[in-house]
């Protein structure tokens, strides 16, 4: 999710970025809307529709992972520069918008305590969603050595840790549970976690996907969506084998496969989207608006929390009058147009007065 740099932007992957923090805000709906299916009993038919969307809305942050990859594995920059310019900004966005939604959650409950604010910052954080700018900021360490690490990888060498994560993240992870109904789990040394970790394996395959691979084909994009069809039915089926073993319903007992398959389904909607936008004149009117959102994604991301708060109410209502599913997509909605045009206006005031401090020091 890295800032917007001005330099000309890249179509498909503004498109990417506002299709992964509308998921973003759908994920967030809990019971809602990301774990309705839940609420109803298994084998029907709503049981299933809801949980094919619950699946594949946690592409969000795969796809923000592979499109830093595209943007800044191929630069070249120094350890300091990344320091300075990187990682610095993101740490001052963590710790001022921790603070603000710090403060907005604790005004009213008590008195704010400065130690308290610095110890959630530190650990947990101050809210859940912000678990991803924390790794974020960790990827932003580790770029110097990744950047080397995935200019000098081969086509093969990119394939290996493609086939390594099929392997052991999908495979093994699946079979051994289904085989031994949960009981077995293969020693976790024996996994290359290095080669495993969402720090890196879906910023290289990002990389390699928008930068090394010179061209997708038709027949590359619908090999992608079959692969992608039968992981999300696999996805679906262990999902359901777990909640029938088990019986356990919580979020994190439920999306326990959803992870294990997700590079088959990140790798179908991001060469989809090259194919679909790359070399591909759009309309002035249209190509704006994308690029505007996607100029406005990380501040959507940093305030959805805000305007789901703000907009809870109206869903709400909205879900004592109509499906309460529906309801929910016009709200997830609602707070992503909500938080864009926050984001949008406070982009343009921040560069009209920038502007015109600049004029005012130019007439001095």
């Amino acid at each position: 999710m890295d800032m917007p740099e001005q330099k000309k932007k890249i179509i498909y992957l503004e498109v990417l970025r506002a299709l992964a923090v509308f998921f973003v805000i759908f994920n967030h709906t809990r019971q809602n809307g990301y774990i309705h299916f839940t609420l109803y009993e298994a084998g029907t038919f709503q049981y299933w529709y809801y949980m094919f969307f619950s699946v594949i809305a946690g592409m969000s942050v795969p796809l923000f992972y592979m499109i830093s990859g595209t943007v800044l594995l191929g630069k070249t920059e120094s350890i300091g520069y990344v320091w300075k310019k990187r990682i610095s900004k993101y740490a001052v966005v963590l710790i001022v918008f921790s603070l603000i939604l710090y403060v907005l959650g604790n005004c009213k409950s008590g008195p704010l305590s400065v130690t308290d604010f610095l110890r959630q910052t530190y650990s947990d954080g101050v809210i859940v969603p912000y678990w991803f700018l924390y790794s974020y900021i960790g990827f932003l360490i580790g770029l110097p050595v990744f950047r080397k690490a995935v200019i000098n990888m081969t086509d093969q060498d990119f394939r290996y840790i493609f086939g390594i994560w099929i392997v052991f993240n999908s495979l093994v992870f699946i079979l051994q549970y289904r085989l031994s109904y949960g009981t077995l789990q293969m020693n976790e040394l024996l996994i290359p976690a290095s080669l495993t970790n969402i720090l890196f394996f879906y910023p290289a395959i990002g990389y390699y996907l928008g930068v090394k691979l010179k061209k997708v084909t038709a027949g590359m994009c619908i090999a992608s969506v079959i692969l992608a069809a039968v992981s999300v039915a696999v996805t679906m089926y262990m999902t359901d084998f777990k909640i029938a073993l088990t019986g356990d319903l919580n979020e994190a007992s439920v999306s326990y496969f959803y992870d294990c398959c997700r590079p088959l389904q990140v790798v179908c909607i991001f060469i989809c989207a090259r194919k679909l936008f790359e070399n591909k004149q759009l309309p002035a009117f249209p190509e704006k608006v994308i690029l505007n959102l996607g100029s406005c994604v990380f501040g959507i991301y940093l305030i959805e929390d805000i305007g789901r708060d703000i907009l809870y109410s109206v869903y709400q209502k909205m879900s004592d009058s109509i499906n309460s599913f529906a309801a929910v997509w016009i709200y997830v909605l609602a707070v992503f147009l909500l938080c864009w045009f926050c984001t949008a206006s406070f982009r343009f005031l921040y560069c009209f007065f920038r502007r015109l401090i600049v004029h005012r020091k130019q007439g001095v």
